[in-house]
């Protein structure tokens, strides 16, 4: 699979294996190996009883793709834990009792620490969980940019971490050296790095972050950032409707057809 990206990189972009001047950050995501039928492969009989023993035997449909194909090239400067773009995708309100999916990496390539790989914060989704059941319902209808302030903002550590606060000087010590405990939580900023097939299953609401890649080859990993069950599917589809519903519920028309909040 990996010969497979650098042939497209090569045909689409100009970018050669053998040619370091012509490696860039490309502008979007490889269109091809998106849709690569080899992809195919990942579900391997190993794979299959992980998701068997995560989210229970035939509780789980296969995934149509891997997810987006990542590819990071490397860049000079130092190595630094990121401050601005830690997230998760996926909606709490879906794994409030028990994760009704998962968050699946997989390594296309090798990568090496300070390599590219993804930033993962161990212990967020536990944080997240337990902000969203504190929330009243009408709460959870907000943006996910406001969830994602309202957790960023939440503890002095994680506002250091996201930016939101003066950082520490030496930030990959402070931030994945050593466990903080934050609302009685032990979490830690964790990089993921691997050998082709290797994957990393994550709990769906992982909080996590692009890296900088300061080391000798581009990071090649595929992330599926949430593998749903057939439970899970029909709580979101039914979230949907009643989110769709209240939304609607909070607007009338006049005679005029004019619009009115309620």
């Amino acid at each position: 699979m990996e010969r497979q990206w650098w042939r497209e990189l090569a045909d689409a972009h100009g970018i050669r294996r053998d040619d370091r001047s012509s490696w860039r950050r490309l502008p979007g995501d490889l269109k091809a190996a998106k849709r690569d039928p080899r992809q195919a492969a990942i579900l391997t009989e190993r794979v299959r009883g992980v998701f068997d023993d995560l989210l229970g035997q035939g509780a789980w449909p296969s995934p149509r793709d891997w997810g987006r194909p990542l590819v990071t090239f490397p860049e000079p400067g130092a190595w630094d834990v990121p401050a601005g773009q830690w997230h998760w995708d996926n909606p709490c309100e879906l794994h409030l009792d028990k994760p009704r999916g998962l968050f699946v990496v997989s390594f296309i390539g090798p990568v090496e620490p300070r390599g590219g790989g993804t930033l993962i914060l161990s212990g967020s989704p536990r944080l997240l969980i337990e902000q969203e059941r504190e929330l009243a319902p009408s709460e959870r209808h907000r943006s996910i940019a406001t969830l994602r302030e309202r957790f960023r903002r939440s503890h002095p550590w994680l506002m250091a971490l996201t930016g939101q606060a003066p950082s520490p000087d030496d930030r990959a010590a402070a931030f994945m050296d050593r466990e903080t405990v934050v609302d009685g939580v032990p979490v830690r900023v964790v990089e993921l790095t691997g050998e082709p097939g290797d994957m990393v299953f994550c709990h769906p609401v992982m909080v996590h972050s692009v890296a900088p890649n300061r080391g000798a080859r581009p990071r090649f990993m595929r992330i599926k950032t949430q593998v749903l069950t057939h439970e899970g599917r029909a709580l979101r589809d039914r979230l949907v409707n009643d989110h769709y519903q209240a939304a609607v519920d909070r607007v009338e028309f006049d005679r005029n057809g004019s619009l009115h909040a309620r």
